[in-house]
């Protein structure tokens, strides 16, 4: 498994979930990373973790990455699987069978980054797409048929938790609190979200902002939440693993202008929080609008408050939204998708063995 770092987030989680449900299905799994984080405390020591470099390499190509990994490989792997942009197209370089998951729309691309991740695509054995947009950017690739797999992200059962101090972020439990879990990054519009709270508090005057998150905009969003004069209802949390969090949550808000699949919003579902969240990317593949929970444009401050200030005012169709949010995660196994991976895995590592086979019978003919 390779991946940039095992810092707190969406594809981070999926990465770390997946490799633990392959080892404990008898897999060899190893985590190559270009830089380690919080999330090596979950593999609990099951699964190995190669950090290769001191930095992060994010969202560029590296040469050293590529080149300290192509040595990690060269110890025998059978298959290497990367997931996002830097560590794709470091697994490209390195001539062993290769599956990529694609996390994202990747907005963020310029011309030269999507010719290489055309070009990381092309060389894998299979791409999965975590979505139907996502799966439509791969085939504009020019990669589809069987290479292509759609495969939405799924969260493993919740695991029993201990008890989190919330009155040190809140003085006191009763407060209605609306959660975001996101990178402080603009694709994922926290700052709508903070744009439109003092809507929110006017209507829900004891409701809180609770922003489980860190990046490079955080400075500018408690600067903003100062401006607007909610900063005294905005809980920065930084950079934590929200999962304790979420029994503090009322209502979960996705407010992102570009999306995967995210983890945040299924594991909110499979707790009972109803969720509203922007109609992008995958998200309307996973949730009803008002089934469980509410769907909204993007970038658009007005249309994100009401739809937050009608659930915080209306306890019982928050708890309806809740339930069916549970029941409808509850049909997604993780060990089925795990499943999945497993026979994808399979095709690739036979696909390369009969190529090779190919290979050497024609260079003996």
């Amino acid at each position: 498994m390779v991946l940039d770092s095992l810092r707190l987030g969406g594809a981070e989680r999926h990465v770390v979930d997946l490799s633990l449900a392959l080892h404990r299905r008898g897999h060899d799994v190893m985590i190559v990373c270009s830089a380690g984080g919080p999330f090596e405390d979950h593999l609990a020591g099951e699964v190995p973790v190669r950090v290769l470099l001191r930095e992060e390499v994010k969202r560029r190509v590296s040469p050293s990455f590529a080149w300290r990994l192509r040595q990690v490989v060269a110890e025998g792997f059978d298959l290497v699987h990367a997931h996002m942009f830097a560590s794709a197209a470091a697994a490209a370089t390195t001539g062993c069978p290769l599956v990529i998951t694609e996390h994202s729309e990747a907005r963020w691309q310029g011309r030269c980054d999507r010719i290489v991740n055309k070009w990381a695509c092309r060389r894998a054995g299979a791409v999965i797409a975590v979505s139907r947009p996502i799966g439509r950017r791969v085939q504009g690739f020019g990669v589809g048929g069987e290479k292509l797999h759609v495969l939405a992200s799924v969260v493993p059962p919740a695991q029993p938790g201990g008890d989190v101090d919330y009155q040190h972020a809140f003085g006191r439990k009763s407060h209605p609190v609306v959660g975001v879990v996101a990178r402080l990054v603009p694709e994922k519009g926290i700052q709508y979200l903070i744009d439109c709270f003092p809507e929110v508090v006017r209507l829900v005057p004891d409701a809180r902002l609770l922003i489980i998150g860190d990046g490079p905009l955080r400075d500018s969003l408690e600067t903003r939440a100062r401006e607007i004069g909610v900063v005294e209802k905005v809980v920065f949390a930084g950079s934590l693993d929200a999962r304790p969090l979420l029994p503090a949550i009322s209502v979960l808000a996705v407010p992102s202008v570009t999306e995967g699949t995210p983890l945040a919003m299924l594991e909110a579902m499979a707790a009972g929080i109803p969720v509203v969240a922007t109609s992008v990317g995958g998200v309307p593949d996973q949730l009803h609008h008002g089934v469980d929970g509410l769907l909204v444009a993007p970038a658009d401050t007005t249309v994100l408050g009401a739809a937050l200030i009608r659930l915080l005012r209306n306890g019982d169709e928050a708890r309806q939204m809740g339930d069916a949010g549970r029941q409808r995660v509850a049909r997604y196994s993780h060990e089925a998708m795990a499943c999945c991976v497993e026979r994808i895995y399979d095709a690739v590592v036979a696909g390369s063995r009969e190529r090779a086979v190919e290979t050497a019978v024609q260079a003996a003919s």
